[in-house]
């Protein structure tokens, strides 16, 4: 895992980034001059076992409307649907619902959609801001997502469409590893604070990742006006 690159030349400042080996640190994206949370967590061998069954061709894209009462619910409709046994995959769900009821309690009554996806192409390999409120990102298998600290980040080759090399000013992305739960900020609360990410290219390498994410959705503007 690649850690965040220091530009020599930038001044000392409070780091936009909260991480730490409890899910307790996963709270701290509600501050404002924070655009990611990273729980550093260990990998679970008994879903890594689970999950050693699962091709790319197992769970294509796919974003799915959820509740917190739901949620099981709605992953073994999923699972189901695609022909996969959701008994087969205990521990995996187990692990599923632990990170939805830790993301619930940040979105605030945001309407929530998933994703299960299984991949081994490349996904957004733009480095890229959400337009989301939150997102909670969790690689079970393959490389996780590579992010950049804010100093290493051209935000106006962000915002006019260029290539990754104009956008990253200096240094290499950071990886969550495998495993590792990363809340993240879009641009909706601080325009320029949003955390910039990309999806790992993997096209070729015969690795294939299992990923989940969890979106609040923006606000309607009538949710924003009541």
């Amino acid at each position: 895992m690649t850690q965040p690159a220091i530009d020599p030349t930038a001044q000392k400042a409070p780091s936009p980034h909260a991480m730490g080996d409890s899910p307790d640190v996963l709270q701290h994206v509600s501050r404002p001059d924070v655009n990611l949370s990273l729980w550093r967590r260990p990998q679970q061998e008994a879903i890594s076992q689970e999950l050693s069954v699962l091709q790319a061709s197992h769970l294509p894209e796919g974003r799915y409307l959820t509740t917190f009462a739901t949620f099981d619910d709605d992953v073994c409709a999923v699972l189901r649907a695609h022909g996969l046994e959701p008994g087969d995959f205990e521990h995996f769900r187990a692990d599923l619902n632990l990170l939805a009821a830790h993301f619930f309690r940040l979105s605030e009554g945001r309407k929530v959609k998933f994703r299960l996806v299984t991949t081994d192409g490349d996904n957004c390999r733009r480095f890229h801001v959400d337009t989301r409120h939150l997102r909670l990102l969790c690689t079970y298998r393959g490389p996780g997502t590579e992010w950049l600290s804010n100093a290493q980040v051209d935000r106006a080759a962000l915002r006019s469409g260029a290539p990754n090399e104009a956008i990253l000013r200096f240094g290499e992305p950071s990886e969550m590893a495998p495993f590792w739960v990363g809340i993240m900020k879009g641009e909706l609360d601080k325009v320029g604070n949003g955390l910039v990410h990309r999806s790992p290219p993997i096209a070729g390498s015969g690795q294939t990742r299992v990923l989940f994410c969890l979106d609040a959705e923006p606000l309607s503007y009538a949710e924003r006006t009541h």
